[in-house]
């Protein structure tokens, strides 16, 4: 929920047993079901409290989290001061790749909190993408594609070329079921 200034709010998301849930954002993956952080092959380990603050960021969606609401929830029964915000916030850019004064991920809203500077895709189940995500050829919802557990989503040739192993988090490449299109429906029936 956003109030009037903008800001995040805390989510009432809870990660329960049932569908996962993953977000996408640059070269990163977050597992949240499972609490990993991806990163090209790699299984980046993030501490409970930043994969909390990471967990708001991507939640709020280029919104800003306000500062408040990281005491809140990440600190909730303790008296954090902007200093132990601050450490964390480097830790996670230190992780994210940032270097001094590069904020390609997390953007400091100076006196206000942070917002995460970048596109962020939500999946809960499983969607069809229609480029391949190496080559960005079109694929077709009834054609050949490979996706991993993530649905990275790669063409028959990338994924061969691939030995059949997801770049992003180094899960195997499976051939994606194909979705009958309308058209194929319409013939059938006919």
């Amino acid at each position: 929920m956003i109030d009037s200034a903008h800001h995040i709010e805390p989510a009432q998301e809870h990660l329960a047993p049932g569908p996962s849930i993953s977000y996408r954002f640059g070269s990163y993956i977050l597992d949240a079901s499972r609490r990993v952080l991806f990163h090209e092959l790699t299984a980046k380990p993030l501490s409970e409290k930043l994969f909390k603050i990471l967990l708001l960021l991507l939640q709020a969606d280029g919104r800003v989290v306000s500062k408040d609401t990281f005491f809140d929830e990440v600190w909730p029964d303790q008296s954090p001061s902007d200093a132990n915000l601050a450490q964390h916030l480097l830790m996670l850019r230190q992780i994210l790749g940032e270097r001094a004064r590069d904020h390609s991920y997390v953007v400091t809203v100076p006196g206000i909190g942070y917002r995460l500077a970048t596109a962020v895709e939500r999946k809960i189940g499983l969607s069809m993408k229609q480029l391949c995500e190496r080559c960005d050829a079109a694929l077709e919802a009834d054609g050949r594609a490979y996706i991993c557990s993530y649905e990275c989503t790669f063409c028959e040739s990338c994924a061969m070329e691939l030995s059949r192993r997801c770049r992003n988090c180094g899960g195997t490449l499976v051939r994606r079921p194909p979705r009958r299109t309308a058209a194929a429906a319409a013939e059938q029936a006919g």
